[in-house]
């Protein structure tokens, strides 16, 4: 048994959560209460700050970033070593931000499974409620947390490598023995459907609280990366039921008139990458690919003069609108429309996949400009998916996860080959650079993370 020193030094305020259970009847610490009432749940459950991690390194890794050569000697060995898929990212002066944010999400959660049902002054219908929330916050973070840290899932496989550890109670002393590929993706479902079993709320009044159609778009976006494209397909059929608007960037006025998170239509369920990540210069290739109809180069990257430090080239715009925003890597409306139009074109069903495809570029044109796209052919279509998410999906880190999965196909393997500073390095198909090392710091405390 292992104590959680890697994530220790994160969670002062946590630890009064389990570390008091000879004082159980103390209310007060201080400024914090121990967990006792419902309403003591439901302001940890609401805690978005401590709750949202959702790491984000993979972003510098992904095909959608490219750094300038002026811009590669002011980055920091982080995002250095990320950028040319190095195996070892961190020196041992440094903590992996990625990890201890999500499995801080991961520990608030397991507090809140483990005791919200059992606390006091709060109706039965309340207590579900945060108790279902709680199981859609640590699927979401287990998702990022196994692609990033383990191999890519493979429907051909056993899925038996090793990944990251499944913790599962609020215990501050715990076995961190990692959990198969396979063990993780299953209990990601079982947390899905576990907040489904449990009536979680439809439609909650912010974007931040997970709902009963986050849960649908969360299993939409595991089964896809799974290869389970019919079971992808019903949960985002499911998820478009209930929220399918979009917004028509042909309505705005200038770039300032771009939502903030908290009140943009389309997000289904924010979560955000760390702010640290804000600002990596967009690949020249991938710029390009937008033609001069396309706004969502106007509202989805910026100016590089924009960022710090500067650098020729673009950013992801959309952090820049307002302060209240970030880089959104939560499920969202175009998100499910992409993956059913996947879904259908891997299914032989070429015109739904193209149909889907264009009531998202209709939204995303000028006006009296040709958006439609047309096919016959089921790999045409599934190409015109696939492209359209890299524009869709552009500077959010999607693009890293896309890769992984499409490995598996030799259709679509690629290699890829980045200079920096005059060293060229290469990140071949399935190679280990697709999967990011667990700090040796970590390692070295908990030597079973290793094995």
């Amino acid at each position: 048994m292992k104590f959680l020193k890697f994530t220790l030094y994160m969670l002062p305020a946590l630890l009064l959560l389990n570390s008091c259970r000879d004082y159980v009847e103390v209310e007060q610490v201080g400024n914090n209460r121990i967990l006792k009432y419902t309403s003591d749940y439901r302001g940890l459950a609401n805690a978005y700050n401590d709750i949202s991690g959702s790491g984000g390194i993979y972003l510098l890794a992904n095909a959608d970033v490219e750094f300038p050569t002026t811009y590669q000697n002011g980055v920091n060995t982080i995002w250095a070593n990320s950028y040319t898929w190095q195996d070892r990212i961190y020196d041992p002066s440094q903590g992996d931000a990625d990890w201890i944010g999500l499995y801080k999400a991961v520990y608030y959660s397991n507090v809140i499974l483990d005791g919200v049902m059992g606390s006091e002054k709060g109706t039965d219908a309340e207590k579900k409620e945060i108790y279902a929330e709680a199981f859609v916050h640590r699927a979401f973070a287990y998702l990022q947390l196994v692609n990033t840290y383990g191999p890519q899932f493979d429907p051909a496989s056993a899925n038996s490598e090793k990944a990251v550890p499944l913790l599962l109670k609020p215990e501050l002393f715990s076995s961190l023995d990692r959990s198969t590929v396979g063990q993780v993706y299953d209990q990601i479902i079982s947390d899905l459907k576990s907040a489904l079993a449990n009536d979680i709320q439809d439609t909650p009044p912010f974007n931040v609280i997970p709902s009963k159609i986050a849960a649908y778009a969360l299993l939409a976006r595991t089964y896809l990366y799974m290869g389970q494209y019919q079971l992808s397909l019903e949960n985002a059929e499911k998820a478009l039921e209930m929220q399918n608007g979009l917004i028509d960037f042909k309505s705005f006025a200038t770039t300032s008139s771009y939502p903030v998170l908290i009140q943009n239509p389309e997000v289904i369920f924010s979560k955000t990458l760390l702010l640290s990540y804000n600002g990596a210069p967009l690949s020249t290739e991938l710029l390009n690919s937008y033609s001069a109809d396309d706004l969502r180069y106007n509202y989805y990257t910026a100016p590089g003069t924009n960022f710090f430090p500067t650098f020729t080239g673009r950013g992801y715009g959309i952090p820049r609108y307002s302060p209240t925003n970030g880089i959104n890597v939560g499920v969202s409306v175009p998100e499910m429309y992409l993956i059913a139009a996947e879904c259908y074109a891997r299914a032989g069903q070429t015109q739904k996949a193209v149909d889907y495809l264009n009531i998202l570029r209709a939204k995303r044109y000028k006006a009296n400009t040709a958006y439609q796209v047309s096919t016959s052919t089921n790999t045409e279509a599934l190409n015109l998916v696939l492209t359209e998410r890299q524009k869709e999906f552009i500077g959010r880190g999607f693009r890293w996860f896309d890769q992984r999965r499409l490995n598996l196909d030799p259709a679509f393997q690629k290699t890829y080959t980045r200079t920096f500073k005059g060293t060229t390095y290469t990140l071949a198909p399935n190679s280990d650079g697709y999967v990011f090392p667990i700090n040796q710091n970590y390692i070295d405390l908990n030597p079973e993370l290793g094995k």
